[in-house]
């Protein structure tokens, strides 16, 4: 595509309440191949016409960073996903041998251990959302994401970032928005994705490859959309595109304790494993 044809519009404006012909609904979303519809009763409407339009109406008193933080998310997975490209619900680090993804659902812990990575000098290639293409052919492919990390308080303080100015702070919550330059380097190949989880009595501490339809199974449950949307639109692009995906990049689950205080040992041990 030329850098026009590449462009996206956003739109503040009223968004239908329904779509026609949707092949999605659930009490939220309703989705057709060319449509994407949300709407939060009383906080946000949103709107996504094919990939290239995306409307948002204000329903409600939510401030704007949480309400770009949806645009950001929600908005550019929809449009990724009809431009062909796999939404994961992921941070994403740059290293020589290319880049790594830490995925999860909200509070698995992507961003802070993001932050610990980038303090210890890899560079931030995106945040909370991981664009992954694959062409027809070799590996899959991550374009360069936000460059902001959202972090809570309490991961603020481990990291010792407590006298560095946040470049936001989310209104009403213990979150702060901290911005990092954008690294010079635009796409990377993607070599693993660490699926992220906290330690439980059944869940022991370590980094466990998957491989498969266990692997497989594990990237569905990453992705930053409702299941339901991936039926929509162009269905076997999509699906090869997982298949491809689960297929050509290393899958790990990455199981550590919650404790701050155990993170420089974990993130020892993570640091050696992708390292080989």
């Amino acid at each position: 595509m030329a850098p026009a044809e590449n462009i996206i519009t956003i739109e503040f404006g009223a968004v239908p309440r329904e779509i026609a012909n949707a092949q999605f609904v659930n009490r939220a979303v309703q989705a057709s191949a060319s449509e994407y519809l949300l709407v939060l009763p009383g906080l946000l409407g949103l709107y996504a016409q094919a990939d290239r339009r995306i409307v948002v109406e204000r329903l409600g008193g939510w401030d704007s960073i949480r309400l770009w933080t949806v645009v950001l998310g929600t908005g550019a997975s929809i449009a990724g996903l009809r431009r062909g490209y796999i939404p994961l619900h992921a941070s994403c680090i740059l290293t020589q041998n290319g880049c790594i993804a830490f995925a999860g659902q909200s509070g698995a812990g992507k961003s802070t251990l993001a932050a610990n990575l980038v303090k210890r000098g890899f560079g931030l290639f995106a945040e909370d959302l991981c664009l992954v293409q694959w062409h027809g052919g070799g590996d899959p492919i991550v374009g360069q994401g936000i460059s902001q990390l959202r972090l809570k308080d309490d991961a603020v303080t481990a990291l010792d970032w407590a006298d560095i100015e946040p470049f936001a702070i989310h209104p009403g919550t213990n979150k702060s928005v901290f911005h990092h330059d954008p690294l010079e380097q635009r796409s990377a190949a993607l070599r693993r994705i660490y699926a992220l989880e906290f330690a439980t009595e059944s869940a022991k501490s370590g980094i466990y490859p998957l491989s498969g339809v266990e692997a497989m199974q594990m990237l569905l449950g990453l992705l930053r959309i409702r299941l339901g949307v991936l039926t929509t639109g162009e269905r076997q692009r999509t699906f090869e595109s997982l298949a491809a995906i689960s297929d050509k990049v290393e899958i790990f689950r990455f199981v550590r304790p919650r404790d701050h205080g155990q993170a420089p040992y974990w993130l020892d041990r993570l640091s050696e494993h992708f390292a080989s």
